[in-house]
C-alpha cells in the first residue's frame, strides 16, 4: 500500500509490506493510528487553500464549503447547478429523475462541495473511504502478482510435460490439471511472499487519488485555472492526461509542498485531540508525537486534480461513464482475482480499520495471504476490532456454552 496522498507514505508501505508476510510489530497499531490521526489535520488546510486559489481564479467571490457523506447529495448539487441544459444533459437528468435507483443511491462518500456566493457549484474535494482504498490497492497487488502466478503455473506445466516427454506447446491438459496447477502456483507465490523472497514494488501498488479535487468551469475558465496552477507557489503538476471520448476532462497529479515546520505546528495550537481517546491513544500522546512525526515526514503529498465542464460532469455522473459503473468494470477487468488478491485486500482493510478502532494492540492478523477464508471471517474480525458483538442469528443463542442433554 503506497498512498502518495500521505506525508508518511513510506512508513505506511513498510507496515503493509510486513503485514502481507504476517510480520506484525507491537508498535504497528500505534504507528497506523498516528498516521491517520495526523494526516488529514496536516494536509486538509493545504488542499482547501489549493481549491480556494484555483476556484477564485474564475469565481472571485466568497466561497462556501459544504461537507456531505452521501453520493445522493452530490448528484442533487449537480442537478441544481444546471440552469440551461443542452438536449443531452436534459435527457440524462430526466432519466435520473424517473429512475433514481439506477444511479447507485445511498452510496457513502466523504466529500466537500465548493460553491460561490450565488450557490453555483464550483468544485469538489473527495477523500477515498477505507474499503475503496483497500479495493484499489488489492487490484494493484493483483496486477503485480498475476505475472508471478502465471510464470509459476507455466513452470509446473513444463515440468509435467517433461515428465511424459512431450513439448509444452503440444501437451494437452484437462481442466482439472490446469486448475490444480494454478492452485499450486498460488501456493508457491504466497509462500514466496511469506518468506520475504517476493516483495511488492511501491511504484506498482501506488495509489495517487486518495485525495481528489475537481474544479468545474467553462473551457475558457479552465484555461485560466491551468495558468494559475503553473504559477502557484509550492504546487507542482507532475503529470497530466487529457481525457476525451465518453467525457472530457484534464487530469493532473499535483504535488503540494508542506510549509515550514514551525508554521504547521502553529496551526495545531489549541487543537482538540480528544478523539484519540476513542482510537486507543491519549491526546497527550499525540501532542508529544507531532513534532517527531512532522520532522520525519516527506515534504510533499499528492492530489489528483480534475478540470472539467458542467456538461462533462453530468456525463460522468449520469451518462456513459458513471463513476460507480467504472469501479465495477475495473474489478471485472482485474488480471487476477484469486485468493491472494482477496486476502491482500482483507489485510489492507484490517490495517486501515485498526487505525480508527478503539485499540492499538492486536494479537495477530486474522487473515494470511496464503490462507483460505470466507468473508464471514473478516466481518467477525472487524467487529472484534471495533469491540462490537456481531449479532446476526435469527434466534438468540442459549445463555451458556455448556448444557446437559
Amino acid at each position: 500500500m503506497y498512498l502518495s496522498g500521505l506525508i508518511h507514505r513510506d512508513r505506511l508501505f513498510d507496515v503493509a509490506s510486513r503485514w502481507l508476510a504476517d510480520h506484525v510489530d507491537n508498535d504497528d497499531g500505534r504507528i497506523l493510528t498516528e498516521i491517520f490521526a495526523f494526516e488529514r489535520a496536516i494536509t486538509s488546510p493545504l488542499v482547501r487553500a489549493l481549491v480556494a486559489d484555483l476556484a477564485r481564479t474564475i469565481r472571485p467571490r466568497d466561497l462556501r464549503l459544504t461537507r456531505v457523506n452521501g453520493k445522493d447529495a452530490v448528484r442533487k448539487a449537480i442537478v441544481e447547478a444546471v440552469h440551461h441544459p443542452a438536449p443531452r444533459v436534459e435527457q440524462l437528468l430526466a432519466h435520473y429523475r424517473e429512475f433514481p435507483e439506477e444511479f447507485f443511491p445511498r452510496t457513502p462518500v466523504h466529500m466537500s462541495l465548493i460553491s460561490d456566493g450565488d450557490g453555483s457549484l464550483v468544485g469538489m474535494v473527495r477523500r477515498k473511504r477505507i474499503r475503496r482504498i483497500a479495493d484499489k490497492v488489492s487490484r494493484r497487488v493483483a496486477d503485480q502478482l498475476a505475472g508471478e502466478i502465471e510464470a509459476a503455473a507455466k513452470s509446473l506445466a513444463a515440468a509435467r510435460a517433461g515428465s511424459v516427454g512431450v513439448p509444452l506447446d503440444r501437451m494437452v491438459s484437462s481442466r482439472k490439471q490446469m486448475m490444480d496447477e494454478f492452485a499450486a502456483a498460488e501456493r508457491i507465490v504466497a509462500d514466496r511472499i511469506r518468506t520475504g523472497h517476493l516483495t511488492l514494488d511501491p511504484d506498482q501498488v501506488r495509489v495517487d487519488d486518495v485525495i481528489g479535487v475537481k474544479i468545474i468551469g467553462t473551457p475558457s475558465e479552465l484555461a485560466l485555472i491551468e495558468t494559475a496552477l503553473d504559477a502557484r507557489d509550492g504546487t507542482f503538476a507532475c503529470e497530466s492526461e487529457v481525457h476525451e471520448g465518453s467525457y472530457a476532462g484534464t487530469h493532473y497529479l499535483v504535488d503540494l509542498e508542506l510549509p515550514p515546520l514551525q508554521q504547521i505546528i502553529g496551526r495545531f495550537r489549541g487543537i482538540d485531540w480528544s478523539f484519540a481517546e476513542g482510537r486507543g491513544l491519549s491526546a497527550y500522546h499525540l501532542e508529544e508525537s507531532l513534532i517527531d512525526y512532522l520532522s520525519s515526514a516527506s515534504s510533499t503529498f499528492r492530489v489528483e486534480l480534475i478540470l472539467t465542464t458542467l456538461d462533462d460532469l453530468v456525463e460522468s455522473e449520469f451518462g456513459r461513464c458513471i463513476h460507480e459503473v467504472r469501479i465495477i468494470e475495473q474489478r471485472d477487468r482485474a488480471a487476477y482475482s484469486g485468493r491472494i488478491a482477496q486476502n491482500a485486500s482483507s489485510i489492507m482493510e484490517y490495517m486501515l480499520q485498526l487505525a480508527i478502532s478503539p485499540t492499538v494492540q492486536i494479537d495477530g492478523l486474522p487473515i494470511k495471504v496464503w490462507g483460505r477464508y470466507l468473508r464471514d471471517t473478516m466481518v467477525e474480525a472487524l467487529a472484534k476490532l471495533q469491540k462490537q458483538e456481531r449479532v446476526e442469528w435469527l434466534v438468540p443463542g442459549d445463555p451458556g456454552s455448556v448444557m446437559e442433554l
